[in-house]
Protein backbone atom coordinates (compact mmCIF):
# COMPACT_ATOMS: atom_id res chain seq x y z
CA UNK A 1 0.00 0.00 0.00
CA UNK A 2 1.30 3.62 -0.78
CA UNK A 3 1.94 5.97 1.92
CA UNK A 4 -1.29 8.67 1.69
CA UNK A 5 0.82 12.13 2.62
CA UNK A 6 -0.64 14.01 5.05
CA UNK A 7 -3.87 15.77 3.20
CA UNK A 8 -3.58 18.86 4.98
CA UNK A 9 0.09 19.84 3.75
CA UNK A 10 -2.01 20.64 0.37
CA UNK A 11 0.89 19.72 -1.93
CA UNK A 12 -0.38 20.78 -5.16
CA UNK A 13 1.93 17.78 -7.25
CA UNK A 14 0.21 15.28 -9.70
CA UNK A 15 -1.10 12.22 -7.59
CA UNK A 16 1.82 9.82 -9.93
CA UNK A 17 4.74 12.12 -8.73
CA UNK A 18 3.70 11.56 -5.19
CA UNK A 19 4.22 7.79 -5.12
CA UNK A 20 7.02 5.78 -3.49
CA UNK A 21 8.76 8.96 -1.73
CA UNK A 22 11.77 7.18 0.42
CA UNK A 23 12.10 6.57 3.57
CA UNK A 24 13.76 9.48 5.34
CA UNK A 25 16.26 8.66 8.38
CA UNK A 26 16.14 12.58 9.69
CA UNK A 27 14.14 15.74 9.52
CA UNK A 28 15.30 19.19 10.36
CA UNK A 29 14.57 22.87 9.98
CA UNK A 30 17.81 25.09 10.13
CA UNK A 31 16.85 28.44 10.89
CA UNK A 32 19.33 31.83 11.09
CA UNK A 33 20.12 33.69 14.19
CA UNK A 34 21.67 36.97 13.56
CA UNK A 35 23.43 36.34 16.60
CA UNK A 36 24.90 32.42 16.33
CA UNK A 37 24.30 32.09 12.54
CA UNK A 38 22.88 28.72 11.31
CA UNK A 39 21.15 26.70 13.98
CA UNK A 40 19.36 23.09 13.73
CA UNK A 41 15.92 24.40 15.24
CA UNK A 42 13.87 21.41 14.94
CA UNK A 43 15.02 18.10 14.06
CA UNK A 44 13.84 14.35 14.42
CA UNK A 45 16.79 11.43 13.17
CA UNK A 46 16.40 7.54 13.70
CA UNK A 47 18.60 6.13 16.58
CA UNK A 48 22.50 6.50 15.45
CA UNK A 49 22.17 9.50 12.84
CA UNK A 50 23.89 12.64 14.02
CA UNK A 51 23.30 15.82 11.77
CA UNK A 52 24.38 18.57 14.74
CA UNK A 53 27.30 20.56 12.88
CA UNK A 54 27.05 18.95 9.57
CA UNK A 55 23.56 19.94 7.65
CA UNK A 56 23.57 23.58 8.70
CA UNK A 57 26.79 23.93 6.26
CA UNK A 58 25.75 21.09 3.51
CA UNK A 59 22.27 22.98 3.62
CA UNK A 60 23.42 26.59 3.19
CA UNK A 61 25.48 27.22 1.15
CA UNK A 62 27.51 30.66 0.72
CA UNK A 63 25.60 33.17 -1.10
CA UNK A 64 22.14 32.24 -0.22
CA UNK A 65 21.30 35.26 1.41
CA UNK A 66 21.16 36.89 -1.92
CA UNK A 67 18.42 34.82 -3.19
CA UNK A 68 14.45 34.14 -2.50
CA UNK A 69 14.69 29.79 -2.76
CA UNK A 70 16.58 27.38 -3.40
CA UNK A 71 16.97 23.42 -3.40
CA UNK A 72 20.15 21.41 -2.22
CA UNK A 73 21.71 18.55 -2.35
CA UNK A 74 24.79 17.32 -0.59
CA UNK A 75 25.88 13.79 0.96
CA UNK A 76 26.60 12.68 4.77
CA UNK A 77 28.12 9.54 5.12
CA UNK A 78 25.71 6.90 3.73
CA UNK A 79 23.46 8.80 3.45
CA UNK A 80 21.93 11.72 0.52
CA UNK A 81 20.37 15.41 1.86
CA UNK A 82 18.04 17.95 0.36
CA UNK A 83 16.77 20.67 2.04
CA UNK A 84 14.56 23.75 0.62
CA UNK A 85 15.53 27.26 1.38
CA UNK A 86 13.48 29.83 1.83
CA UNK A 87 14.09 33.78 2.70
CA UNK A 88 11.32 34.90 3.44
CA UNK A 89 10.84 38.75 4.39
CA UNK A 90 10.85 39.85 7.92
CA UNK A 91 11.16 42.52 10.04
CA UNK A 92 14.03 45.16 10.29
CA UNK A 93 14.91 44.04 13.58
CA UNK A 94 15.50 40.25 11.73
CA UNK A 95 17.09 42.32 8.79
CA UNK A 96 14.74 42.05 6.52
CA UNK A 97 15.23 38.87 6.26
CA UNK A 98 14.22 35.43 7.78
CA UNK A 99 16.01 33.10 6.30
CA UNK A 100 15.71 28.86 6.86
CA UNK A 101 15.75 25.82 5.02
CA UNK A 102 13.90 22.24 6.19
CA UNK A 103 15.80 18.99 4.56
CA UNK A 104 15.90 15.65 5.20
CA UNK A 105 18.50 12.69 5.14
CA UNK A 106 17.82 9.18 2.98
CA UNK A 107 19.69 6.28 2.81
CA UNK A 108 22.17 5.97 -0.49
CA UNK A 109 21.37 2.51 -1.28
CA UNK A 110 18.58 3.35 -3.69
CA UNK A 111 21.36 5.47 -6.42
CA UNK A 112 23.30 8.85 -6.68
CA UNK A 113 20.89 10.57 -4.32
CA UNK A 114 18.63 7.75 -2.95
CA UNK A 115 15.40 9.41 -4.78
CA UNK A 116 15.93 12.22 -2.35
CA UNK A 117 14.04 14.45 -5.41
CA UNK A 118 10.64 13.19 -4.71
CA UNK A 119 10.72 14.89 -1.26
CA UNK A 120 11.15 18.15 -3.15
CA UNK A 121 7.64 18.80 -3.53
CA UNK A 122 6.83 18.40 0.11
CA UNK A 123 9.63 20.32 1.52
CA UNK A 124 9.14 23.24 -0.62
CA UNK A 125 5.41 23.41 0.69
CA UNK A 126 6.80 22.62 4.43
CA UNK A 127 8.80 25.90 4.15
CA UNK A 128 5.96 27.89 2.78
CA UNK A 129 3.79 26.55 5.71
CA UNK A 130 6.27 27.14 8.54
CA UNK A 131 6.91 31.00 7.06
CA UNK A 132 3.08 31.74 7.49
CA UNK A 133 3.26 30.04 10.94
CA UNK A 134 6.76 29.51 13.19
CA UNK A 135 5.01 28.42 15.80
CA UNK A 136 3.44 25.60 14.64
CA UNK A 137 5.70 22.67 14.31
CA UNK A 138 2.93 19.99 13.76
CA UNK A 139 3.36 19.97 10.19
CA UNK A 140 6.78 18.68 10.82
CA UNK A 141 5.70 16.06 12.91
CA UNK A 142 3.14 14.83 10.66
CA UNK A 143 5.87 14.22 7.81
CA UNK A 144 8.31 12.78 10.44
CA UNK A 145 5.52 9.87 11.12
CA UNK A 146 4.50 9.39 7.67
CA UNK A 147 7.75 9.28 5.87
CA UNK A 148 10.76 7.60 8.71
CA UNK A 149 12.14 5.18 7.84
CA UNK A 150 9.93 2.15 9.64
CA UNK A 151 7.23 4.00 10.44
CA UNK A 152 5.28 3.10 7.31
CA UNK A 153 5.23 0.71 4.38
CA UNK A 154 6.54 2.23 1.35
CA UNK A 155 4.64 1.78 -1.85
CA UNK A 156 6.00 -0.33 -4.48
CA UNK A 157 8.49 0.77 -6.77
CA UNK A 158 7.34 1.32 -10.40
CA UNK A 159 8.42 0.28 -13.49
CA UNK A 160 10.39 3.77 -14.19
CA UNK A 161 11.69 3.33 -11.15
CA UNK A 162 13.19 -0.67 -10.96
CA UNK A 163 16.91 -0.84 -12.45
CA UNK A 164 17.06 -2.64 -15.75
CA UNK A 165 18.89 -5.65 -15.78
CA UNK A 166 18.55 -9.52 -16.79
CA UNK A 167 20.12 -12.37 -15.12
CA UNK A 168 21.15 -15.80 -16.21
CA UNK A 169 21.48 -18.89 -14.19
CA UNK A 170 24.87 -20.66 -13.20
CA UNK A 171 26.29 -22.03 -16.15
CA UNK A 172 23.48 -21.00 -18.60
CA UNK A 173 24.97 -19.95 -22.03
CA UNK A 174 23.04 -16.56 -23.18
CA UNK A 175 21.02 -16.96 -27.09
CA UNK A 176 21.91 -14.99 -29.84
CA UNK A 177 19.64 -12.42 -28.92
CA UNK A 178 22.06 -11.41 -25.99
CA UNK A 179 25.12 -11.47 -28.07
CA UNK A 180 27.21 -7.79 -28.85
CA UNK A 181 25.32 -6.80 -25.55
CA UNK A 182 28.71 -4.67 -25.06
CA UNK A 183 27.46 -2.13 -27.75
CA UNK A 184 23.74 -3.22 -27.30
CA UNK A 185 23.73 -2.21 -23.55
CA UNK A 186 24.51 1.43 -25.22
CA UNK A 187 22.00 1.33 -27.78
CA UNK A 188 18.73 0.81 -25.76
CA UNK A 189 15.56 2.98 -27.42
CA UNK A 190 12.73 3.69 -25.61
CA UNK A 191 9.44 1.64 -26.05
CA UNK A 192 7.29 3.70 -24.18
CA UNK A 193 7.42 7.52 -23.79
CA UNK A 194 8.19 7.75 -19.34
CA UNK A 195 7.63 10.80 -17.48
CA UNK A 196 10.63 12.27 -14.86
CA UNK A 197 9.13 13.06 -11.99
CA UNK A 198 9.37 16.21 -10.78
CA UNK A 199 12.57 17.53 -9.56
CA UNK A 200 14.21 14.49 -10.65
CA UNK A 201 17.97 15.68 -11.50
CA UNK A 202 17.95 13.99 -15.20
CA UNK A 203 15.64 16.51 -16.45
CA UNK A 204 18.36 19.42 -16.51
CA UNK A 205 20.43 17.11 -19.20
CA UNK A 206 18.95 19.34 -22.61
CA UNK A 207 20.46 22.60 -20.44
CA UNK A 208 23.23 20.71 -18.99
CA UNK A 209 24.58 19.79 -22.46
CA UNK A 210 23.32 23.37 -23.75
CA UNK A 211 25.44 25.23 -21.46
CA UNK A 212 28.33 23.33 -22.31
CA UNK A 213 27.83 23.48 -26.00
CA UNK A 214 31.21 21.81 -27.42
CA UNK A 215 32.96 21.18 -23.92
CA UNK A 216 30.12 18.25 -22.99
CA UNK A 217 32.50 16.29 -24.11
CA UNK A 218 36.06 17.09 -23.31
CA UNK A 219 34.11 17.52 -19.40
CA UNK A 220 32.23 13.68 -20.52
CA UNK A 221 36.00 12.42 -21.16
CA UNK A 222 37.62 14.35 -18.06
CA UNK A 223 34.93 11.79 -15.73
CA UNK A 224 35.73 8.84 -17.67
CA UNK A 225 39.20 9.50 -16.28
CA UNK A 226 38.44 10.00 -12.95
CA UNK A 227 38.80 13.28 -12.06
CA UNK A 228 38.21 14.98 -9.31
CA UNK A 229 35.87 17.97 -10.83
CA UNK A 230 34.37 20.73 -8.70
CA UNK A 231 31.80 23.03 -10.20
CA UNK A 232 32.08 26.65 -8.51
CA UNK A 233 28.93 28.51 -9.06
CA UNK A 234 26.81 31.13 -7.35
CA UNK A 235 23.76 30.96 -5.52
CA UNK A 236 21.30 29.45 -6.10
CA UNK A 237 22.88 25.85 -6.19
CA UNK A 238 19.89 23.55 -7.58
CA UNK A 239 21.03 23.74 -11.03
CA UNK A 240 24.52 23.42 -10.66
CA UNK A 241 23.71 20.15 -8.09
CA UNK A 242 21.30 18.96 -10.89
CA UNK A 243 24.84 19.60 -13.26
CA UNK A 244 26.82 17.03 -10.36
CA UNK A 245 24.20 14.44 -10.92
CA UNK A 246 24.08 14.41 -14.95
CA UNK A 247 28.06 13.83 -15.26
CA UNK A 248 28.11 11.80 -13.18
CA UNK A 249 24.80 9.84 -15.35
CA UNK A 250 26.74 10.29 -18.56
CA UNK A 251 30.21 9.10 -17.77
CA UNK A 252 28.68 5.80 -15.57
CA UNK A 253 29.72 2.61 -17.18
CA UNK A 254 27.01 -0.25 -17.88
CA UNK A 255 28.11 -3.38 -16.13
CA UNK A 256 28.74 -4.95 -19.45
CA UNK A 257 31.96 -3.43 -20.36
CA UNK A 258 33.55 -5.26 -17.55
CA UNK A 259 34.25 -8.28 -18.90
CA UNK A 260 36.75 -5.89 -21.25
CA UNK A 261 38.54 -4.78 -18.28
CA UNK A 262 41.23 -6.45 -16.04
CA UNK A 263 39.58 -8.42 -12.99
CA UNK A 264 42.07 -6.72 -10.58
CA UNK A 265 41.92 -3.08 -11.10
CA UNK A 266 38.55 -1.89 -11.98
CA UNK A 267 37.66 1.53 -10.80
CA UNK A 268 34.43 2.44 -9.62
CA UNK A 269 31.60 1.87 -12.93
CA UNK A 270 30.30 5.29 -11.41
CA UNK A 271 31.70 8.55 -10.71
CA UNK A 272 31.05 9.47 -6.77
CA UNK A 273 28.78 12.79 -6.73
CA UNK A 274 29.29 14.61 -3.47
CA UNK A 275 27.16 17.62 -4.60
CA UNK A 276 27.24 20.69 -2.33
CA UNK A 277 30.50 21.04 -0.67
CA UNK A 278 32.29 23.90 1.34
CA UNK A 279 34.72 25.32 3.63
CA UNK A 280 33.97 22.72 6.51
CA UNK A 281 34.58 19.90 3.78
CA UNK A 282 37.84 20.65 2.84
CA UNK A 283 39.42 18.04 5.40
CA UNK A 284 37.06 15.18 3.83
CA UNK A 285 37.95 16.20 0.74
CA UNK A 286 41.63 16.23 1.33
CA UNK A 287 41.28 12.82 2.59
CA UNK A 288 41.04 11.42 -1.46
CA UNK A 289 44.29 10.77 -1.69
CA UNK A 290 45.07 10.31 -5.79
CA UNK A 291 48.33 8.97 -5.53
CA UNK A 292 47.00 6.01 -4.14
CA UNK A 293 48.43 3.10 -6.25
CA UNK A 294 45.39 -0.05 -5.55
CA UNK A 295 42.44 0.84 -6.90
CA UNK A 296 39.36 0.29 -4.50
CA UNK A 297 36.11 1.20 -4.26
CA UNK A 298 35.74 2.58 -0.98
CA UNK A 299 39.29 4.28 -1.16
CA UNK A 300 39.23 5.66 -5.31
CA UNK A 301 39.68 9.44 -4.99
CA UNK A 302 37.27 10.46 -7.72
CA UNK A 303 34.27 12.47 -7.27
CA UNK A 304 32.37 15.35 -8.90
CA UNK A 305 30.75 18.20 -7.08
CA UNK A 306 29.66 21.75 -6.55
CA UNK A 307 30.90 24.61 -4.39
CA UNK A 308 30.19 28.38 -3.77
CA UNK A 309 33.06 29.16 -1.53
CA UNK A 310 35.32 30.27 -3.68
CA UNK A 311 38.52 29.76 -1.09
CA UNK A 312 38.12 26.10 -2.36
CA UNK A 313 39.47 27.42 -5.82
CA UNK A 314 42.81 28.37 -3.94
CA UNK A 315 43.75 24.84 -2.75
CA UNK A 316 44.58 23.06 -6.38
CA UNK A 317 45.41 20.31 -4.68
CA UNK A 318 41.97 19.57 -3.58
CA UNK A 319 40.80 18.81 -7.53
CA UNK A 320 42.16 17.61 -10.91
CA UNK A 321 39.04 20.20 -13.03
CA UNK A 322 37.87 23.48 -11.87
CA UNK A 323 34.54 24.37 -14.02
CA UNK A 324 33.71 27.68 -13.21
CA UNK A 325 30.18 28.57 -14.24
CA UNK A 326 28.82 32.05 -15.83
CA UNK A 327 27.09 33.95 -13.39
CA UNK A 328 23.40 33.68 -13.51
CA UNK A 329 23.18 37.28 -15.31
CA UNK A 330 25.37 36.25 -17.93
CA UNK A 331 22.67 34.10 -19.73
CA UNK A 332 21.22 37.65 -20.42
CA UNK A 333 24.43 38.52 -22.26
CA UNK A 334 24.34 39.14 -26.34
CA UNK A 335 27.67 37.35 -26.07
CA UNK A 336 27.05 33.22 -25.72
CA UNK A 337 29.14 32.44 -22.26
CA UNK A 338 30.06 29.20 -21.92
CA UNK A 339 31.92 27.45 -18.62
CA UNK A 340 35.63 27.66 -18.37
CA UNK A 341 37.27 24.24 -17.73
CA UNK A 342 40.36 24.34 -16.33
CA UNK A 343 42.28 21.18 -15.61
CA UNK A 344 44.83 20.86 -13.37
CA UNK A 345 48.15 19.73 -13.67
CA UNK A 346 50.03 18.25 -10.17
CA UNK A 347 53.60 18.60 -10.91
CA UNK A 348 54.72 17.36 -7.33
CA UNK A 349 57.75 17.97 -5.11
CA UNK A 350 58.29 19.62 -1.66
CA UNK A 351 55.67 22.27 -2.33
CA UNK A 352 53.21 20.13 -4.26
CA UNK A 353 52.86 22.94 -7.31
CA UNK A 354 50.50 22.82 -10.03
CA UNK A 355 50.05 23.88 -13.38
CA UNK A 356 46.22 24.75 -14.89
CA UNK A 357 45.46 24.73 -18.34
CA UNK A 358 42.28 25.56 -20.27
CA UNK A 359 40.68 22.56 -21.41
CA UNK A 360 38.61 22.87 -25.03
CA UNK A 361 36.83 21.24 -26.66
CA UNK A 362 38.58 19.16 -30.33
CA UNK A 363 36.91 20.30 -33.76
CA UNK A 364 35.85 16.40 -34.09
CA UNK A 365 33.75 18.18 -30.59
CA UNK A 366 32.81 20.76 -32.16
CA UNK A 367 30.84 19.07 -35.31
CA UNK A 368 29.59 16.30 -32.99
CA UNK A 369 27.95 18.87 -31.14
CA UNK A 370 26.28 20.68 -34.02
CA UNK A 371 25.07 17.00 -35.36
CA UNK A 372 23.93 16.49 -31.81
CA UNK A 373 21.90 19.08 -31.64
CA UNK A 374 20.25 18.94 -35.33
CA UNK A 375 19.44 15.37 -34.04
CA UNK A 376 17.59 16.59 -30.75
CA UNK A 377 15.88 18.68 -32.80
CA UNK A 378 14.54 16.26 -35.48
CA UNK A 379 13.20 13.57 -32.65
CA UNK A 380 12.90 15.37 -29.68
CA UNK A 381 9.77 17.94 -28.85
CA UNK A 382 11.76 21.33 -30.27
CA UNK A 383 10.59 20.87 -33.99
CA UNK A 384 11.98 19.95 -37.08
CA UNK A 385 15.48 20.40 -37.38
CA UNK A 386 16.94 23.58 -38.82
CA UNK A 387 18.08 23.98 -42.12
CA UNK A 388 22.18 22.94 -42.91
CA UNK A 389 22.55 26.79 -43.21
CA UNK A 390 21.04 27.76 -40.43
CA UNK A 391 23.50 29.60 -37.52
CA UNK A 392 22.80 28.36 -34.62
CA UNK A 393 23.42 24.69 -35.51
CA UNK A 394 26.08 24.68 -37.90
CA UNK A 395 29.67 22.82 -37.47
CA UNK A 396 31.49 26.54 -38.59
CA UNK A 397 29.81 28.46 -35.70
CA UNK A 398 31.27 26.40 -32.55
CA UNK A 399 34.32 24.99 -34.60
CA UNK A 400 35.19 29.11 -34.81
CA UNK A 401 34.12 29.55 -31.01
CA UNK A 402 37.01 29.94 -28.17
CA UNK A 403 36.14 27.03 -26.52
CA UNK A 404 36.94 25.17 -29.09
CA UNK A 405 40.65 23.98 -29.96
CA UNK A 406 41.48 25.67 -33.14
CA UNK A 407 42.38 23.78 -36.31
CA UNK A 408 45.89 22.47 -36.30
CA UNK A 409 48.41 23.19 -38.92
CA UNK A 410 48.73 19.25 -39.82
CA UNK A 411 44.65 19.42 -40.42
CA UNK A 412 45.34 22.24 -42.95
CA UNK A 413 48.00 20.82 -44.98
CA UNK A 414 46.11 17.94 -44.72
CA UNK A 415 42.91 19.21 -46.45
CA UNK A 416 45.78 20.79 -48.81
CA UNK A 417 46.80 17.96 -49.89
CA UNK A 418 43.92 15.86 -50.15
CA UNK A 419 43.88 15.67 -53.75
CA UNK A 420 46.67 12.84 -53.08
CA UNK A 421 44.58 10.66 -51.24
CA UNK A 422 42.35 10.74 -54.78
CA UNK A 423 45.85 9.97 -56.96
CA UNK A 424 45.94 7.22 -54.70
CA UNK A 425 48.85 8.04 -52.05
CA UNK A 426 48.31 6.57 -48.77
CA UNK A 427 46.93 8.92 -45.83
CA UNK A 428 46.39 8.23 -42.24
CA UNK A 429 43.81 10.58 -41.56
CA UNK A 430 39.93 10.95 -42.03
CA UNK A 431 38.28 12.98 -44.99
CA UNK A 432 36.12 15.41 -44.19
CA UNK A 433 33.38 12.78 -45.99
CA UNK A 434 34.40 10.52 -43.59
CA UNK A 435 34.16 12.18 -40.63
CA UNK A 436 30.79 13.29 -41.37
CA UNK A 437 29.82 9.95 -41.82
CA UNK A 438 30.88 9.48 -38.30
CA UNK A 439 29.23 12.42 -37.00
CA UNK A 440 25.89 11.48 -38.67
CA UNK A 441 26.25 8.72 -36.84
CA UNK A 442 26.14 10.26 -34.02
CA UNK A 443 22.47 10.86 -34.27
CA UNK A 444 21.19 7.63 -35.53
CA UNK A 445 20.47 6.82 -31.20
CA UNK A 446 18.93 9.92 -30.74
CA UNK A 447 15.26 9.62 -29.83
CA UNK A 448 12.33 11.69 -27.97
CA UNK A 449 12.57 12.45 -24.93
CA UNK A 450 15.67 14.43 -25.29
CA UNK A 451 16.73 12.93 -21.06
CA UNK A 452 16.83 9.41 -22.66
CA UNK A 453 18.13 9.96 -25.90
CA UNK A 454 21.43 12.30 -24.34
CA UNK A 455 21.68 9.18 -21.75
CA UNK A 456 21.81 6.33 -24.24
CA UNK A 457 23.52 8.78 -26.81
CA UNK A 458 26.82 8.84 -24.23
CA UNK A 459 26.11 5.55 -22.98
CA UNK A 460 26.67 4.56 -26.51
CA UNK A 461 29.78 6.66 -26.89
CA UNK A 462 31.12 4.69 -23.82
CA UNK A 463 31.10 1.36 -24.99
CA UNK A 464 32.20 2.35 -28.29
CA UNK A 465 35.14 3.85 -27.02
CA UNK A 466 36.02 0.98 -24.22
CA UNK A 467 34.87 -2.01 -26.82
CA UNK A 468 37.48 -0.43 -29.45
CA UNK A 469 40.28 -0.13 -26.92
CA UNK A 470 39.54 -3.61 -25.54
CA UNK A 471 40.22 -4.59 -29.21
CA UNK A 472 43.25 -3.19 -29.70
CA UNK A 473 44.66 -4.51 -26.72
CA UNK A 474 43.89 -8.13 -28.33
CA UNK A 475 45.34 -7.23 -31.13
CA UNK A 476 48.78 -6.26 -29.51
CA UNK A 477 48.36 -9.59 -27.33
CA UNK A 478 47.46 -11.59 -29.96
CA UNK A 479 44.21 -13.19 -27.69
CA UNK A 480 41.62 -14.32 -29.15
CA UNK A 481 38.28 -12.57 -29.17
CA UNK A 482 36.58 -15.13 -26.74
CA UNK A 483 38.23 -13.83 -24.22
CA UNK A 484 35.90 -10.69 -24.10
CA UNK A 485 33.13 -11.93 -26.18
CA UNK A 486 29.39 -11.33 -25.35
CA UNK A 487 28.57 -14.67 -24.46
CA UNK A 488 29.87 -14.26 -21.08
CA UNK A 489 27.60 -11.57 -20.14
CA UNK A 490 25.49 -11.09 -16.93
CA UNK A 491 23.68 -7.85 -16.10
CA UNK A 492 24.04 -7.21 -12.29
CA UNK A 493 20.82 -6.70 -11.13
CA UNK A 494 22.07 -3.68 -8.62
CA UNK A 495 23.30 -1.90 -12.29
CA UNK A 496 21.13 1.55 -11.41
CA UNK A 497 21.02 2.77 -14.81
CA UNK A 498 18.75 5.44 -13.35
CA UNK A 499 15.66 4.10 -12.36
CA UNK A 500 13.34 6.78 -14.31
CA UNK A 501 15.91 6.73 -17.14
CA UNK A 502 15.83 2.67 -17.72
CA UNK A 503 14.49 1.53 -21.07
CA UNK A 504 13.77 -1.10 -23.47
CA UNK A 505 16.23 -3.13 -24.86
CA UNK A 506 14.30 -5.70 -27.32
CA UNK A 507 14.24 -2.66 -30.11
CA UNK A 508 17.81 -2.94 -30.67
CA UNK A 509 18.05 -7.28 -31.29
CA UNK A 510 15.53 -7.08 -34.57
CA UNK A 511 18.38 -6.01 -37.28
CA UNK A 512 21.93 -5.93 -35.25
CA UNK A 513 23.46 -5.97 -38.87
CA UNK A 514 22.09 -3.07 -40.26
CA UNK A 515 23.41 -1.08 -37.35
CA UNK A 516 27.19 0.42 -38.31
CA UNK A 517 27.93 0.57 -34.04
CA UNK A 518 27.82 -3.43 -34.20
CA UNK A 519 29.34 -3.40 -37.55
CA UNK A 520 32.28 -1.44 -35.61
CA UNK A 521 32.52 -3.89 -32.76
CA UNK A 522 32.30 -6.98 -35.08
CA UNK A 523 35.47 -5.05 -36.73
CA UNK A 524 36.99 -4.61 -33.39
CA UNK A 525 35.83 -8.40 -32.51
CA UNK A 526 37.62 -9.39 -36.38
CA UNK A 527 40.94 -7.64 -34.98
CA UNK A 528 41.62 -9.36 -32.42
CA UNK A 529 40.63 -12.65 -33.46
CA UNK A 530 43.51 -11.30 -36.59
CA UNK A 531 45.72 -11.18 -33.96
CA UNK A 532 44.82 -14.70 -32.80
CA UNK A 533 45.02 -16.15 -36.08
CA UNK A 534 48.31 -14.43 -36.75
CA UNK A 535 50.06 -17.21 -34.31
CA UNK A 536 52.58 -17.73 -36.11
CA UNK A 537 54.41 -14.48 -35.60
CA UNK A 538 55.97 -13.16 -32.27
CA UNK A 539 53.10 -11.91 -29.58
CA UNK A 540 55.06 -9.29 -27.51
CA UNK A 541 54.88 -9.46 -24.08
CA UNK A 542 55.25 -5.68 -24.32
CA UNK A 543 52.58 -3.90 -21.85
CA UNK A 544 52.46 -0.94 -24.59
CA UNK A 545 49.33 -1.15 -26.49
CA UNK A 546 49.88 0.97 -29.82
CA UNK A 547 46.53 2.80 -30.80
CA UNK A 548 46.11 3.26 -34.64
CA UNK A 549 44.44 6.40 -36.15
CA UNK A 550 41.75 3.70 -37.28
CA UNK A 551 41.04 3.17 -33.39
CA UNK A 552 40.54 6.95 -33.03
CA UNK A 553 38.33 7.53 -35.54
CA UNK A 554 36.42 4.33 -34.42
CA UNK A 555 36.30 6.16 -30.80
CA UNK A 556 34.33 8.95 -32.32
CA UNK A 557 37.63 10.99 -30.78
CA UNK A 558 39.71 13.86 -32.83
CA UNK A 559 42.23 11.48 -35.08
CA UNK A 560 44.44 15.28 -34.83
CA UNK A 561 43.94 16.61 -31.30
CA UNK A 562 47.17 16.18 -29.40
CA UNK A 563 44.72 16.17 -26.21
CA UNK A 564 42.49 13.25 -27.58
CA UNK A 565 45.78 11.22 -27.65
CA UNK A 566 46.94 12.16 -24.24
CA UNK A 567 43.19 11.45 -23.10
CA UNK A 568 43.16 7.53 -24.43
CA UNK A 569 46.93 7.12 -22.92
CA UNK A 570 45.14 8.38 -19.55
CA UNK A 571 42.16 5.90 -20.30
CA UNK A 572 44.47 3.25 -20.98
CA UNK A 573 46.66 3.62 -17.90
CA UNK A 574 43.85 3.96 -15.40
CA UNK A 575 41.23 0.80 -16.96
CA UNK A 576 43.55 -1.54 -18.11
CA UNK A 577 46.92 -0.39 -16.51
CA UNK A 578 48.93 -0.22 -19.58
CA UNK A 579 50.65 1.77 -21.25
CA UNK A 580 49.59 3.17 -24.77
CA UNK A 581 51.01 4.84 -28.17
CA UNK A 582 48.81 6.59 -29.75
CA UNK A 583 49.46 7.12 -33.57
CA UNK A 584 49.21 10.88 -34.89
CA UNK A 585 47.65 11.31 -38.13
CA UNK A 586 49.64 11.64 -40.94
CA UNK A 587 50.47 11.74 -44.82
CA UNK A 588 52.39 9.28 -46.14
CA UNK A 589 53.90 10.77 -50.48
CA UNK A 590 55.72 7.71 -51.99
CA UNK A 591 56.77 6.08 -48.68
CA UNK A 592 57.92 9.03 -46.66
CA UNK A 593 55.61 10.68 -44.41
CA UNK A 594 55.07 14.42 -45.39
CA UNK A 595 53.09 15.18 -42.43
Amino acid sequence: MATEPPRHLGVNVPRSSMESPPGIAALFLISFDIRTGYVVSWKRTIPGVEIEGVVEYKSLPSGLHNVTEDLVYFVHEQYAGISAFLNHPATEAERNANMFAIGVLVPLSTGRLGKSWRHAPRLKELTLKYADNMSNMQDLCDYWDAYKIGGSESAPESPLDSPLSVRFRPGERPSHSSRNRAFSDAMVLETFRPALTPFHPASSLPDFVDCFGPLIFPLYRAALLRKRVLFMCEAPVHTTCNYVYDLSLLASLPNSLLQLLPDDRTPPLRPRPLFNVGIHDIPYLSSFDPSRSIIDLETDPSWIACSTDTVLTMKPDLFDVLITLPAPYAQHSAERTFPKITLVHHTGGKANQTQQIPLKATQRDARRYAMLRRGLRRFGNDGPAPPESSTSDTDSTYSSSPVVEPLSWTRLAYTSFIWWASAGENREGLSEEEEEHQIEQDSRLLASPPEIALVAYFRRLTSQIFVTLAGAIARNDCVDDDAYNDDAYIDDPDDETDASLSMSRDSIHGDEGSSPLLRQRSSASASARHGASAGHRDCSADDTVTITVADMAEMGLDVWSATDRVFVEELVSLWWGRGAKVDSARIRCCGISVL
